[in-house]
């Protein structure tokens, strides 16, 4: 009877260690997020701007050429981080779907080239931002800004270079400024095109992607490979950085006017078609209902099927891609087509 008592002693004095344990690291991850934010900010509670960066900084810890540029490098901004301070992934490890452990609804980037199916979980894009990979002689990267919840992906084969991206640690529009290892370019996410240094201007194709959840990628693709939780770098990637980011409408830096025919994050399907840039909100995008839009001479479609949305431009299939209506309208403010 006492060694049961002794027993249930250790038993409640554990739990309460463990207790413990939980709630300071509950606030420790709070406090990395508040860290995080602050880290962003100047002393008056300000976004920091580029111009007001310690010059070292502007010139070191990036070689871009900032005399070659189509924006106002003035609104580039501090993403707290430096150049790389979140790790870019390159020629990653891979798992198959027996082994890959990720929540049933999670959402992730699944390409397919040549036969192969590969899937890129966002619990580890969130901390990466960019994937740069290939499947034989297809050479892409995977992208995605948690800020602006556009999940992308480009080939990243310019003219015959292959160039490998990496995160740049400054924001445009909010948006992720990614930069290239060959000429330390900055490139705008959002836009799939250079806006500073010597590639300015230079535009990236958008490949074929699909944004689907982890169950999807199960059900359909038991071949699949999926990245692996083996990068190299010590994360937690059962926990996401952002917070509630998704779940309001705030955003965390300041951006250009946009307006508000959708909430600010609603996501949205996006379709460039020619020098146009079409965009549906990705609710409206229903199982087994087809939308049509003339675009001039052009007939556009849009249809999901068994889960996976897929455009058509006058019979010939199209790559889209997907992200926040704030961010969407801000950068394509001048060619930008809703569909409403």
């Amino acid at each position: 009877m006492k060694k049961n008592i002794i027993l249930l002693a250790i038993i409640i004095i554990l739990l309460i260690i463990a207790g413990v344990v939980y709630v300071n690291l509950k606030n420790t991850k709070q406090q990395s997020i508040n860290n995080m934010i602050s880290s962003f900010m100047d002393e008056e509670g300000n976004p920091k701007k580029l111009e007001n960066m310690d010059p070292d900084i502007r010139l070191s810890d990036l070689k871009t050429d900032f005399n070659k540029t189509i924006i106002d490098t003035n609104q580039i901004l501090s993403g707290g981080p430096g150049k790389d301070g979140i790790p870019a992934l390159t020629n990653p490890k891979f798992t198959n779907i027996a082994s890959a452990d990720f929540p049933e609804e999670s959402l992730g980037i699944l390409v397919s080239f040549d036969g192969e199916v590969r899937y890129y979980p966002y619990n580890i894009l969130v901390w990466h931002e960019i994937v740069n990979d290939n499947i034989g002689d297809n050479y892409f990267t995977a992208t995605f800004c948690p800020l602006c919840g556009s999940g992308i992906v480009y080939n990243r084969n310019i003219d015959g270079a292959i160039l490998e991206f990496g995160v740049s640690g400054r924001l445009f529009e909010s948006n992720l400024l990614m930069y290239d290892k060959k000429t330390e370019s900055l490139w705008s996410q959002a836009r799939g095109e250079a806006v500073v240094g010597y590639y300015t201007e230079t535009k990236l194709e958008i490949l074929p992607m699909q944004l689907i959840p982890f169950s999807t990628v199960k059900e359909k693709y038991p071949n699949a490979k999926v990245l692996s939780k083996k990068t190299g770098h010590l994360r937690n990637y059962s926990f996401y950085p952002y917070g509630g980011y998704d779940d309001n409408d705030d955003i965390y830096f300041p951006t250009s006017d946009f307006d508000d025919k959708f909430p600010p994050k609603e996501i949205m399907f996006v379709i460039p078609v020619g020098d146009k840039s079409v965009a549906v909100a990705n609710k409206n995008v229903e199982e087994g209902k087809k939308l049509t839009k003339k675009i001039n001479s052009d007939n556009l479609e849009v249809e999901k099927i068994d889960g996976e949305v897929f455009a058509k431009l006058n019979n010939k299939p199209v790559p889209g891609y997907y992200e926040m209506y704030f961010s969407w309208s801000i950068h394509h403010g001048d060619d930008g087509l809703l569909w409403d």
